[in-house]
């Protein structure tokens, strides 16, 4: 009676703390990367670590950062000319006049939610921090695939840049599978091919 009562809690911990790989794909199947996906019932205490935004050929690399409430990110600038980074956002406003190098100290972001960055130099300059509120926020890689310590019937959110509601917009889903799931998001195109639609700091996309 013993060992089957060991037994029952080894596969009951194993369940609990089993992977799911979720996978993001857009209306043609494509894999999505950069979908923060949230687990808002697994609560996180805030690294002691300083995460890093750095501007590569007048790009925030990476684009889209994922931070703990609480957590401080620098800001170096690895390019040869100079950049001006602030956002708007109400998260979160900041701004880093004219710079270059690394000699500028780390912004503590202390609030959750999205936070949108531009560059007042180079307009096509657009990243985003996600601030999580000490729950567990994870981003899809290059294949659109997520592994969460989750099952199903729990519930997530995802947000991505390029969903048609708004960039402030999130989705929230229920999972429905064990070991793996596929969940298929209505997206505006590849930013590439997006045009004037995200170009530009201050405009429609901060305001959806």
């Amino acid at each position: 009676m013993r060992y089957i009562l060991i037994l029952f809690c080894v596969f009951s911990m194993s369940q609990v703390t089993a992977n799911i790989t979720l996978t993001i794909v857009d209306q043609e199947n494509n894999p999505v990367s950069d979908v923060v996906v949230i687990a808002s019932n697994i609560k996180m205490v805030t690294p002691n670590t300083e995460q890093v935004m750095d501007q590569i050929d007048s790009s925030f690399v990476p684009r889209v950062l994922v931070v703990q409430k609480g957590q401080s990110v620098s800001f170096p600038n690895s390019d040869d000319f100079r950049h001006h980074v602030y956002s708007f956002s109400e998260a979160n406003a900041f701004e880093i006049q004219l710079y270059k190098g690394t000699d500028v100290p780390p912004v503590l972001f202390d609030k959750p939610g999205l936070v949108a960055l531009g560059c007042n130099i180079h307009d096509d300059m657009i990243g985003y921090i996600y601030v999580a509120d000490n729950v567990l926020a994870l981003k899809t890689d290059r294949n659109g695939q997520v592994q969460l310590p989750a099952q199903s019937g729990d519930s997530v959110t995802l947000w991505s840049e390029r969903l048609v509601s708004g960039v402030q917009a999130q989705k929230t889903v229920q999972l429905s599978g064990d070991v793996e799931q596929t969940l298929a998001l209505d997206l505006l195109p590849p930013i590439g091919n997006q045009h004037s639609t995200h170009s530009g700091f201050g405009r429609n996309k901060w305001s959806n």
